[in-house]
């Protein structure tokens, strides 16, 4: 098994849209010569800075706000990020369900994200 990693961001308002769309071509899926099954995840975009914030005091979170930790806390995330981890027999299956029964379903998605995404395929490392 391969395992075909992609991630997205939705546009602010459009995160309906795109979990209806993955959740959509699943039947698709189903039937893909090759197809070994998928996880959906989407961002609960804030809850890890907001963890974080809660386990501070005020003096430390003063101190992380000035302190040049990336910005984290200072400025709104853009867009919630997705995470689609797909396993298939093989990078061809992959390929052939992307040129086939999913070619006319994409042009749906692309409206609702943001420019940011990245889609490999990657091999477990034990």
């Amino acid at each position: 098994m391969i395992s075909f990693i992609v991630s997205v961001t939705a546009k602010d308002g459009h995160e309906d849209q795109v979990a209806d769309f993955y959740r959509g071509i699943g039947e698709l899926q189903s039937k893909a010569p090759g197809f070994g099954g998928r996880h959906i995840y989407r961002a609960r975009t804030g809850a890890m800075v907001k963890a974080v914030l809660a386990g501070m005091s005020e003096e430390d979170r003063a101190k992380h706000s000035a302190g040049g930790h990336g910005g984290h806390g200072d400025h709104a995330t853009e867009g919630t990020q997705f995470v689609i981890i797909e396993q298939w027999a093989s990078i061809d299956d992959r390929m052939a369900f992307a040129s086939g029964a999913a070619a006319s379903r994409t042009k749906e998605l692309v409206p609702h994200l943001l420019p940011v995404h990245s889609h490999e395929f990657f091999e477990e490392v034990v």
